[in-house]
């Protein structure tokens, strides 16, 4: 892909489509009104383009980790920036992996041009209105094609992540974390791994690992995980290289002011050395080699089985799913001999979990993954000591080891039952993670299983009975291989295409080139720190950040050792970051957010104008308090219009909810359509929907009165707002709807904008 210089983002976004969301003709959004500068015209001169670099073209960054500030938040601009380019550099390289642009039919080249390209003039008679965009079906074909290209991108980023790991490992690894260590009091190996960190990495560039801008982007989603991202530093033993975070004074020196990332020829060698593989990603092979886990027999599977010749005429529309390593429905048969074994996701999931159990029960005694940190508080927790002779067995009441205390028992042979699966693969029957899970709750459902896994003496008397803690700590157990068989305790393919939805929109607002960015900066600094303050006071809550906050928080979450020093020290808890939200618990939960941060601060929380935002303020104001004229939430409202600051916040440019998390709750498909449990769950979680929508519904008329009533345009919820898909229009209604829901099915694994509700104490 190329590296040359390239046209600014001001420039490539202002080319779009007027119509589109992805148009920010109008200003970057900005706080105050004194603070706000003129948008850029088109017809800019490159000079004048130079000069709106001024705000990000010389920052001022330690090489120590920070909490977020003015330069970072730049920084991280930059970097999302840098991550957008390389993404459309990817969707748009026509014919990578055998995806040509050709098998979607014939297309006008008007409507199929890469829009971000600069246009030799203006010719607004000639732009394809969005009426025949959506109307051309071949187009949006184009478009899934485009985002196939991205998808198996990410997934080949997310292998060299793991190669680039296990290096890092090698290089600054500890030895890794053994169940004897969670036992020895202050061990810097569990207990004291998180605090106390003076030894740092990447001080200087020469230090810097040899980062490849797609390996930069996983390791940057792994990281706003921050529990998961904890835990497996933890495992690995990796306890300066945890500390030490994104340098972010080494990554804003390789990123330049046209977002290029550049490096030298030295740290590019230094990649190959360490890795064993070429600098660029659609260099590596076109295969991936796994050993078959029945067998063990190294097996050479193809990372997609949907590439075709260029002159390939197939089935309209294009099979985009595919059987390969990195497609969205892997299946390979392993040929060796007296092996019949099917490889597939779930499969490969299994002996993720019959690896991690072997290494419990061996010499190793690894800990499971889920157990290393208090489900509660998100931090290493170490268990009670034991005074015997009397309290001899305390410490195996201890929850969150319970799942390993039951893995290493002999009850129902679970361990033994476990550990033989490999060889019983083929046959016609591959183990799924469900089966596990029906192997863990034959022996939760008797009482004298529970006893004998924590040694409970047999002169205690009474009922014993299994903590809800500690089936939450089976739960948290299996939510590390529930949809995901990496080494990592979250699926990251998952994660970096659900942070893309972030990244999108961070550029889309385009702050960087904005003449108030600084000021900007440090007022969604200000915000977040009172975001914070909400999360201390709500322990209980699940808090949600708009766009501006959660810029701000990822950047103190790039810097581990001081984000987990700044919560646990204001809260008691290592905050997590929730990668996978329902939309509608989502949605429900930013209106709680909204509604305390204008009674706390007086100031309205999502400066926008879309009809959401709108509707969410106007449920914030009760009747009784509007008819006798006393209600705080409404003089806020009222205020944000009447100041002016709404009108500088239109609703396809404003910092709303933030919610590239957000995902579509499915049934879970390894319980039975039948299944009480499943049953329950659905009408439940229907019942609670359709109960927010209705409050939503009514809110939104709310604000329509009232806003007649004042002598201003209502806000319409039938002015449909545009998402660009890679030149292809999708529709939506509310902020927290992305293409990740239009085109499942093709991406590796398992589909990043679903999450599967499951039931039981052993479940995800």
């Amino acid at each position: 892909m190329s590296t040359g210089k390239r046209p600014s983002v001001l420039k490539r976004f202002t080319s779009r489509g007027a119509h589109s969301d992805s148009d920010v003709a109008a200003p970057p959004p900005t706080y105050d009104a004194a603070t706000n500068g003129a948008a850029p015209s088109i017809g800019q001169t490159d000079a004048d383009v130079v000069n709106l670099t001024a705000a990000f073209e010389n920052l001022e960054i330690q090489n120590i980790p920070t909490d977020p500030g003015v330069d970072t938040c730049l920084a991280h601009l930059k970097l999302l920036a840098a991550i957008q380019w390389m993404k459309e550099d990817v969707g748009f390289t026509d014919g990578l992996w055998g995806l040509w642009d050709a098998r979607a039919g014939p297309i006008d080249p008007l409507l199929q041009r890469r829009p971000e390209k600069p246009k030799e003039k203006e010719k607004a008679g000639l732009e394809p209105s969005i009426e025949q965009r959506l109307q051309n079906k071949n187009l949006e074909t184009l478009s899934r094609i485009r985002e196939k290209r991205w998808a198996l991108f990410v997934a080949r980023a997310v292998d060299r992540y793991e190669a680039w790991w296990k290096a890092m490992v090698r290089g600054h690894g500890g030895p890794p974390l053994s169940e004897r260590d969670m036992d020895i009091g202050h061990s810097v190996r569990y207990a004291d791994f998180p605090t106390g960190i003076h030894e740092l990495l990447f001080a200087s560039e020469e230090e810097l690992p040899p980062l490849v801008q797609d390996v930069l982007m996983v390791w940057h989603s792994h990281m706003l995980n921050p529990r998961a991202f904890l835990e497996d530093a933890m495992l690995a033993g990796m306890r300066s290289f945890w500390a030490s975070g994104l340098p972010w004074h080494l990554v804003n020196k390789a990123i330049d002011t046209d977002f290029n990332y550049s490096v030298s020829a030295d740290c590019k060698a230094r990649w190959t050395v360490l890795t064993r593989l070429p600098w660029d990603n659609t260099d590596g092979s076109s295969s991936k080699e796994i050993l078959c886990p029945g067998c063990g027999n190294l097996l050479e599977i193809p990372w997609t089985t949907c590439g075709h010749p260029e002159d390939h005429r197939d089935k309209w529309p294009p099979n985009l799913t595919g059987n390969g390593y990195g497609d969205g429905n892997l299946e390979f048969f392993c040929r060796a001999r007296n092996c019949a074994t099917v490889v597939s996701k779930e499969l490969l999931s299994v002996a993720k979990f019959v690896d991690d159990a072997k290494l419990l029960s061996g010499s190793e005694n690894r800990p499971m993954p889920g157990t290393l940190l208090d489900p509660r508080t998100g931090t290493p927790s170490q268990p009670p000591p034991c005074v015997p002779p009397r309290n001899t067995w305390r410490k195996n009441m201890y929850p969150q080891t319970f799942p390993n205390r039951l893995l290493k028992s002999a009850c129902c042979f679970i361990r033994s039952d476990i550990e033989q699966l490999p060889r019983i693969y083929g046959g016609g029957w591959n183990p799924t993670m469900g089966y596990i899970r029906q192997l863990i709750q034959k022996v939760l459902e008797e009482n004298t299983n529970i006893r004998e896994i924590n040694e409970v003496p047999k002169t205690t008397k009474g009922r014993y009975t299994l903590p809800p803690a500690s089936r939450i700590a089976v739960r948290k157990m299996m939510s590390r291989y529930w949809e995901n068989f990496s080494p990592f305790a979250l699926d990251l393919r998952g994660a970096v295409m659900r942070q893309g939805v972030f990244v999108d929109k961070m550029c889309k607002l385009d702050w960087l080139h904005s003449p108030s960015a600084r000021e900007t900066m440090a007022r969604l600094v200000t915000k977040y720190g009172r975001f914070m303050e909400i999360m201390k006071a709500n322990s209980d809550q699940m808090v949600v950040p708009t766009l501006d906050v959660d810029l701000a928080w990822h950047t103190h979450q790039l810097s581990p050792a001081r984000y987990y020093w700044h919560t646990v020290n204001l809260t008691g808890r290592f905050i997590d970051h929730d990668d996978k939200i329902d939309e509608n618990e989502l949605s429900r939960q930013f209106e709680w957010t909204s509604k305390v941060y204008q009674d706390t601060f007086g100031e309205v929380y999502s400066e926008c104008t879309c009809w959401y935002c709108e509707a969410i303020r106007s449920s914030h104001i009760g009747s009784v308090s509007r008819v006798l004229g006393f209600s705080k939430q409404e003089r806020i409202a009222e205020s944000f219009h009447t100041s002016g600051a709404a009108s500088l916040h239109p609703p396809n440019a404003s910092a709303h909810i933030s919610s590239h998390n957000a995902v579509h709750a499915t049934p879970d498909p390894t319980l039975p359509p039948t299944s009480t449990t499943l049953t329950l769950r659905t009408r439940i979680t229907a019942r609670l929907d359709a109960i927010h929508k209705r409050r939503l519904d009514a809110a939104y008329a709310k604000a329509r009165a009232r806003a007649e009533k004042r002598g201003r345009v209502p806000p319409r919820r039938d002015d449909v707002v545009y998402y660009d898909h890679w030149g292809y229009p999708y529709l939506y209604t509310a902020p927290y709807a992305y293409a990740l829901w239009w085109t499942p099915g093709m991406y590796y694994g398992w589909c990043p904008g679903a999450v599967y509700a499951c039931g039981g104490g052993s479940g995800g």
